[in-house]
């Protein structure tokens, strides 16, 4: 047999694979694990008004690096990919140009926030430092993020995305031995592994090089920083309304059903989010380079039969989801979360499902991204924005999280519906609604079977209770699976005979 190297120089379709898909999957699959580690340390050690407000600080800290470096972001994966050395020595100037000057207004920032504190320092009022300090952090590690993918630096990527979430941990871990009660500290703790991430990353991008350096004061650096700008800018605002239609439930909660509840909701969100892309990043990763290579080729009929498929596949992984979610929502919630947050389990099903809708938002709207109209993603973000915000006013203070899910659910599920009614009329993709329907009744029978069944067993400890539910999911949806299959398989093998 031959050895994984030989292999690979044979064979060019599984050397791509391995050096691009492979490491792509690891990183955003190994970041999403660890968060969900992470997660669990804290919640275990954590009151759960305290990780309500720690939820709360990482949302404003995700969403401010967003407002702060989107557009460098945007333009940085759209003019470093492809280019040939020696541009990309000037893209690189350019882009430390922006960084700068983002830096540079985060640190004004940061004075005009000291001096507030020192004006008015009650309690609390000095974790506004903290997330600015945070921001900076988050905004430079996701740039160099995108400049190790935008040169299919995959491996490198990987290992600073792994690297980071291992760093997050063992810093946490360490802040909450010396206090649990240090909001702050555990800020700065992922701030510091955030930090460490940036240095090996913009190592491995080669920001250091002297041949970079050596350009940031020429013209032509200068020249491509204003593209950077016009490029990123167009694509900011977009990014501004889906982000805050993402968060905008999470933030409000506090405000409406206190910290207490802010804490059990973000808890629940913050593990599904992580579930959810442990999901998505194989598919990802496998299928999302072909699309676009088909529509770069004007091949308008490849691309819509390949968008078509991709949103089949990926709806079928996302009923599964919370249909497996609903199945082991109870022990998953007392082994991961703690006992103290066991009530987030009724939450779980329904994060997932609106984490889901949200995450297939960008497909949806990737005729409207390929014909570049802008304008109209932009007003359909920003209605979802609208939509969350006030379902979440309305429903929040009567349902609590649960109102919260509703109006997260509903507002992703509107913003998809409203790119497929435009987008269809670009791009005449389909859903192979009849695939959908099978995954979607097989998935629902199985995640009732499996309760009912897990509720017969009584084991000790909330892992044999968490791998049976799971277990038993898994093999009665698997059996179901196999049977439709099977089913279908002789169905078309009568039909081809009677044809």
């Amino acid at each position: 047999m031959l050895s994984l190297s030989k292999r690979l120089a044979v064979n060019p379709r599984l050397r791509k694979i391995w050096s691009t898909y492979v490491p792509y999957a690891l990183g955003i699959a190994s970041n999403a694990g660890l968060n969900i580690v992470l997660i669990s340390l804290l919640t275990h050690q954590l009151a759960p008004s305290v990780y309500g407000t720690y939820s709360v600080s990482i949302t404003v800290i995700v969403l401010a690096s967003s407002v702060a470096g989107q557009w460098l972001q945007q333009a940085t994966g759209r003019f470093l990919a492809g280019s040939s050395t020696a541009e990309s020595a000037y893209t690189k100037a350019a882009i430390l140009l922006g960084l700068g000057g983002i830096l540079l207004m985060l640190l004004v920032f940061y004075a005009l926030t000291a001096l507030f504190v020192l004006v008015d320092s009650t309690h609390g009022s000095d974790l506004w430092l903290v997330c600015v300090f945070g921001i900076a952090a988050q905004t430079v590690f996701t740039l160099v993020g995108t400049a190790l993918q935008s040169e299919q630096r995959a491996w490198s990527y990987a290992v600073q995305q792994a690297c980071s979430g291992a760093l997050k941990i063992a810093f946490s871990v360490l802040v909450c031995r010396a206090s649990q009660q240090n909001v702050g500290g555990l800020l700065y703790a992922c701030a510091a592994a955030q930090l460490l991430g940036v240095i090996f990353g913009a190592w491995q991008a080669r920001f250091f090089d002297r041949t970079v350096l050596r350009k940031l004061g020429s013209s032509r650096a200068l020249l491509i920083f204003r593209r950077l700008r016009a490029y990123g800018g167009a694509m900011t605002l977009w990014f501004i309304f889906m982000n805050l239609a993402m968060y905008c439930d999470r933030l409000l909660v506090r405000a409406l059903a206190g910290s207490a509840t802010a804490g059990l909701y973000g808890a629940a969100a913050t593990l599904v989010v992580g579930s959810v892309n442990l999901v998505m990043a194989p598919i990802l990763a496998a299928t999302w380079p072909q699309l676009m290579a088909a529509w770069n080729m004007r091949n308008e009929q490849a691309a819509s039969r390949m968008l078509g498929d991709l949103l089949t596949y990926l709806m079928c992984a996302g009923v599964a989801l919370v249909a497996v979610v609903s199945a082991v929502a109870e022990p998953a919630t007392r082994l991961f979360l703690g006992e103290k947050f066991s009530a987030a389990s009724t939450l779980l099903p329904l994060l997932t499902a609106s984490a889901f809708c949200f995450s297939l938002g960008p497909f949806f709207h990737k005729p409207l991204e390929f014909k570049e109209r802008k304008a109209t993603m932009c007003a359909f973000a920003a209605m979802a924005l609208l939509l969350n915000g006030l379902l979440s006013v309305i429903l929040t203070p009567w349902l609590g999280g649960v109102g919260a899910g509703t109006a997260a659910l509903v507002s992703g599920a509107a913003y998809c519906a409203l790119c497929a009614v435009r987008g269809k009329k670009i791009v005449n993709w389909r859903i192979r609604a009849d695939r959908l329907a099978t995954v979607s009744a097989l998935a629902v029978a199985a995640s009732f079977l499996a309760r009912r069944v897990s509720s017969w067993w009584h084991f000790e400890g909330n892992l044999w209770d968490f791998i049976a539910a799971s277990a038993a999911f898994g093999v009665l949806f698997g059996v179901a699976l196999a049977g439709a299959f099977v089913v279908s398989s002789a169905r078309r093998r009568l039909k081809i005979m009677g044809g």
